[in-house]
């Protein structure tokens, strides 16, 4: 076996522990009371089963496969290690810059790294759905979201 095989199946044998722990500490989430249609865990449980679904058809993948031989292009470790600063400064500025700032920067970098080079487009996709994921978050469902250095009048 190759070793492109074993990280194959080490990936989705992570996934599926991974499904495995979101499930267990669902689980562990007391059931709401009173009138509440949806509980707390039931956002939890959802991301839990379909990680679990998607981590068996990984494993079944992994485990079934036969093109090992074919030629992989090796993995491009500039472009992910870019990706995981931007998370990380992304995560540091997002409470004093401002959610949907720090969300639209974000959006325009990963674009760029990944290899767009339409850098209007990517900023106008990037404010819009910034924007509607800040109004649905937190106007319509009462999530609040750090506002930042400008505020809405929304």
């Amino acid at each position: 076996m190759t070793e492109v095989g074993w990280s194959r199946r080490l990936v989705a044998i992570g996934f599926l522990l991974t499904a495995v722990v979101v499930l267990v500490s669902a689980f562990r989430i007391p059931e709401g009371g009173g009138y509440q249609a949806v509980g707390p865990r039931a956002f939890p449980l959802l991301v839990g089963f379909g990680l679990g679904v998607v981590a068996v058809i990984g494993v079944v993948q992994a485990f079934t496969s036969t093109d090992d031989e074919e030629d992989h292009e090796p993995i491009q470790w500039r472009p992910m290690l870019i990706l995981l600063v931007a998370l990380a400064g992304y995560a540091a500025v997002l409470v004093p810059v401002g959610y949907w700032q720090a969300t639209t920067v974000f959006f325009v970098v990963c674009a760029r790294v990944l290899g767009s080079r339409r850098l209007l487009r990517d900023a106008v996709i990037a404010v819009v759905l910034a924007m509607a994921t800040y109004v649905l978050f937190d106007r319509v469902l009462g999530i609040s979201l750090p506002p930042g250095l400008v505020r809405l009048a929304i």
